[in-house]
């Protein structure tokens, strides 16, 4: 029986169900190309290189399969599809592009939807918000200050707060097509902050950029929240 290259069995009673470990590996492994396009491998293979059940392997194909990885072919097995078929706004998906070769094109690729979608979502916002969604949007911007400010700043809180408020600006839009991609944002912002502010925090000048986002949105300021929504994200290329 083959080898099936980047798989290995789980552990028992590690980080992780068994499910868990192996989506996690399946998925690495096809994103970073040492499963690549075309590989066709069977349930029992896999059951016999990770030390996982049928029943395990099944389920997790499953998952893979619905996020256009993998394709069941009957008598077959499992065929990697190509990436042309992967659904790229998958938060999954994209955790598992960031940790491939291929981090550095994921990361200007995901930067470029920023910068298609959230300025026109803070345009749109400052013109459509709700007073409720106003008063939430300035709130959101307080306890990011809040949490950059403090000294050996929290990065989870860090970037629970981040996501909230540009969440926030993506519902205000009033565009439920721009609120459908705030998975692609938050993991933007989730990787910065693990491996940039991890490092470096926010400075003084992100936090008040986010401010004045908030302020030119509750103020309607369309043209000045858009601006300033483009400079948040030119900062973190």
């Amino acid at each position: 029986m083959r080898r099936l290259s980047g798989l290995a069995p789980v552990v028992r009673g590690g980080a992780g169900s068994s499910y868990s470990q192996l989506n996690d590996q399946l998925g690495s492994a096809i994103c970073d190309g040492r499963l690549p396009e075309g590989t066709v491998m069977t349930v029992e293979e896999i059951e016999v290189a990770t030390a996982t059940s049928r029943s395990v392997v099944r389920e997790v194909a499953r998952g893979l399969a619905s996020r256009g990885l993998l394709e069941p072919r009957r008598r077959l097995g499992l065929r990697v599809l190509p990436e042309a078929a992967w659904n790229l706004f998958d938060p999954q998906v994209i955790r598992w592009r960031l940790r491939s070769p291929q981090r550095e094109s994921q990361l200007r690729t995901l930067g470029e939807v920023r910068l298609a979608v959230e300025p026109e979502a803070a345009r749109l916002a400052a013109s459509r918000r709700t007073p409720d969604e106003a008063a939430d949007i300035v709130s959101a911007a307080a306890r990011l200050w809040s949490a950059g400010s403090t000294v050996g700043a929290d990065p989870d809180a860090l970037l629970r707060e981040d996501a909230a408020l540009h969440g926030l600006v993506l519902r205000a839009s009033g565009n439920p097509m721009f609120a459908q991609v705030s998975s692609v944002i938050q993991e933007t912002l989730r990787e910065r902050t693990l491996h940039e502010l991890g490092r470096h925090g926010f400075d003084a000048h992100d936090l008040q950029l986010h401010v004045d986002l908030a302020t030119h949105i509750q103020r309607g300021d369309a043209g000045g929240a858009s601006e300033v929504m483009r400079a948040i994200i030119e900062r973190t290329q």
